[in-house]
Order: structure tokens, then sequence, then C-alpha cells
């Protein structure tokens, strides 16, 4: 669904809400306490007994992990008990490393917000998308257009040969975009797809080999296994099923193997944390005012590659939060930071329930319910 917006900055957000008092102040900016990470806990368990909820759930305070547990089975056919530091194909949440490698060429003077895909990509065949900005492409309102091919990998002309990023960019180089650049907003994985090849003209990178060496190493993330592909006979990983003809199988059949620049690369929950802690330390080549421009809101749910929600009417100030988060086939991924309290949450899930975003979202419902100040929806 296409979405159309102003822009809202966070200024504007923020001044929507008052707070009353100076000590309701200090208590909102405060993450939180022992007792809630309880009720949390609790909360995820009746989840998975109710088979509504099988995964990882990890919260930290500015980088420092406060609670970490595993929820139901690795695999729901062999019925391997999940652990906490399980692989997830972490699906659309992949996105950040994309718009982080974005970001570090914008850093680097390589780009500019302005830059045009055509002064990167001059022999792009569409017209039209030659004139879209990496600011555009970074807020999803460049027209892109979706990407079948990732999520139905049957229909690559290549047949079981593993495609480079500029083959997954030929396929719809010649499409013209679906609305003019900047006119609209509409979620593409094409986009990030764009970018990514951006990056390895401006790197002279194949994409894995940049964000291995630029992202997932300094951060301290597993990057040997970040491309794994999917198997239920690794017992590292957890695995997501689907139902096909009544019959329930892996999600491995359904997109293509390890990581690409609109996802689908292969962490645990630990490293998700190394990765947003890297960021926001300055530790990837982000200085502090780009980080905060590319987790500022933009358009509607997006800063700079990043979303960035729960801002705006009907909002607390401490509910602004940013991060990504993703659905595959059986497979729930949410992770978030507020800024405000300095918590980041990793909610990974694998039995393709969204009660995933539930459990992710728990405390800081939680957090009104016991103030009084649960805002109008």
């Amino acid at each position: 669904m296409r979405i159309v917006t102003a822009c809202r900055t966070l200024i504007a957000a923020v001044a929507l809400i008052s707070w009353p008092t100076l000590a309701q102040q200090t208590e909102a900016a405060e993450p939180a306490p022992p007792e809630a990470l309880e009720r949390l806990d609790a909360y995820a368990q009746a989840l998975t007994a109710a088979d509504l909820f099988s995964g990882v759930v990890l919260v930290a305070n500015n980088g420092e992990v406060v609670f970490e547990r595993a929820y139901g089975m690795r695999d729901e056919s062999s019925e391997d008990a999940l652990k906490v530091d399980a692989r997830f194909d972490i699906a659309s949440a992949g996105k950040m490393f994309t718009a982080t490698a974005a970001l570090q060429q914008i850093a680097a003077g390589k780009l500019t917000l302005d830059t045009t895909l055509g002064e990167v990509l001059p022999d792009y065949p569409d017209a039209a998308m030659r004139e879209a900005t990496i600011y555009q492409l970074l807020t999803h309102s460049a027209g892109a257009g979706e990407t079948d091919a990732l999520f139905y990998p049957d229909s690559l002309v290549w047949h079981g040969t593993e495609p480079s990023v500029a083959d997954l960019v030929g396929l719809y180089d010649a499409r013209d975009p679906t609305f003019v650049p900047g006119s609209g907003q509409e979620y593409s994985n094409h986009t990030m797809t764009l970018l990514g090849r951006v990056v390895e003209v401006l790197s002279g990178q194949d994409y894995r080999s940049y964000i291995a060496e630029h992202i997932f190493e300094p951060a301290g993330m597993d990057a040997a296994h970040a491309n794994d592909a999917c198997d239920p006979d690794d017992p590292a990983q957890a695995i997501g099923y689907v139902t096909v003809a009544d019959e329930r199988m892996p999600n491995c059949f359904a997109t293509l193997d390890g990581g690409w620049p609109a996802g689908g690369q292969s962490f645990s929950a630990q490293d998700l944390l190394r990765f947003v802690s890297a960021l926001r330390e300055e530790r990837l080549g982000v200085p502090r005012s780009l980080f905060e421009q590319a987790t500022t809101p933009k358009l509607s749910f997006i800063g700079l590659g990043f979303f960035a929600t729960d801002y705006g009417e009907g909002h607390l100030p401490r509910d602004l939060r940013w991060g990504h988060g993703g659905m595959i086939y059986g497979e729930c991924i949410d992770v978030r930071t507020y800024e405000m309290t300095g918590e980041t949450i990793v909610t990974l899930g694998n039995n393709g329930s969204p009660a995933c975003y539930r459990v992710a979202g728990f405390l800081h419902e939680d957090w009104k319910k016991r103030n009084a100040m649960m805002p109008p929806r």
C-alpha cells in the first residue's frame, strides 16, 4: 500500500506532549526495572504455552544485557529447544546494514543525500529512476518497486546459480518507477538493492565483502556465518516453518540463500545488539550528527534507512524508537532502540506469529500502564 505523508520532524513530535512535572520526566527516561522484566518473561512464557510465540528476547540498557531468554523450539519437527545464541534469518532487519553502508559513503564524502542514482550508475536503463536521489532511496520514496526474485527464487532466470547484486538490479532496471521519485512513499526491497549496488560501485567491493569488513567485523558480529544457507540440520540455526498444501515444512525453499542488500542475513540476538551498540558508539564510521539524522523521522515510518516510529499524536516522547523489523515465511524479527531510555530490545521469532511484536513492545506498554499514562489511540 502506498503511503503519502508530509514530513514530520522529531521536534514537532516531541512538542505534541507536555510533561506535568520534572519527576515524571525523570521517571519517563528510566529503563524498565527488574519487576517489569519479570512481567515480560511471564508474558512471553504465556504466549509460548499458547503456541503463539517461539523465539529469543534480549533487552539491553545502553548496550549492557539485562534480560535474555529463549522460548519454545529451535525446529518444530525435531522439537529441539531454542537457545539464546541461535542464529535467525533476520529478513528485512538486514536493511539496516545497507543503510549503514550508504551512510558510510556519505561520511566519506563519496555521496550526498542529493546525489542521484544516475550519478553513480550512469548506465542505469530507466531514465526516470536515474533521477531518484539517495535521500529518496533511503526513505523509500523513490518509487523503486518490489523485487519478487528475492522471495520467489524459482522465478530467477539463472535457476540455481547464485546471482550478484548487479544481476538482481538487472532484473528490474528497465522498469519505470511506480510513482515519480519524491512524490510518494512505498516500502520497497528493490530500493535497498539499488543502494547495495551503489555501495559496490563506490567502494570497489562486492556487497557481502564490504559489509563484512566495514560493519560486521568492527562491530564484533559473527561475520563467518552471516550468509549461511538455511539448514534444519544445523543445531545453531532457528528454523521457521510454513504450511504448504496442508503440510508443515521448513521455510528454506522460500528465499535466496544468504544475505542481500534487502536483508536475509543470519545472526543471533547478541550479534544484533553488537551492531546497534557499534553504531550508537560511532565505531562504524557514521558520525553522531549523521546517525541522528538517520534515526529521526523523515517520512511517515522512516528516517534514513531506519524505521523511526511511535512518535507524534497519540504517543509519548519515550515511545520514539528506531531500528527495523522483518517477516519472512514463519519468522518474525524486531530490533528497536529507545534513545530516551537507552533500551535496545531484540525479538527474534520462528513460529510465524505476529505476537513477537507484542513481546517487543511489552516493556513500554507496561510503563504506560504502570504510570496511568496510556495515550489515546
